[in-house]
């Protein structure tokens, strides 16, 4: 079974700590869940999660990427990779290239 998570694109943009707080939160119920994805759809992102035989101890953030070229998104990928982050969505708005990211905690 999965849950969906609708949020709007300019929420994000606006607050990313909070919306990033609120999907990790999702990770946090009583039913155990672990992100499966995201779809951007034009103005709303559609964040699935999928029931998950064991607690995901995982924090989700989104960042706007600095540099939107092929280059510089691919770099940014990596170095964020290189400290623990890793990518699991992405977005438009407007010019900006926007990632969701996930951290998951080492057992």
């Amino acid at each position: 079974m999965n849950k969906i998570v609708q949020i709007n694109i300019d929420d994000i943009v606006l607050d990313p700590e909070a919306m990033g707080e609120m999907l990790t939160d999702c990770l946090k119920r009583r039913r155990m869940v672990r992100l499966a994805g995201a779809c951007d759809i034009g103005g709303m992102l559609i964040v699935s999660f999928e029931d998950s035989p064991v607690r995901v101890k995982s924090e989700l953030v989104f960042a706007p990427f600095a540099d939107t070229s092929c280059d510089g998104v691919s770099s940014e990928i990596s170095s964020r990779y290189t400290s623990g982050f890793s990518l699991r969505s992405s977005f438009r708005h407007g010019d900006a290239v926007w990632g969701l990211f996930e951290q998951t905690e080492a057992n």
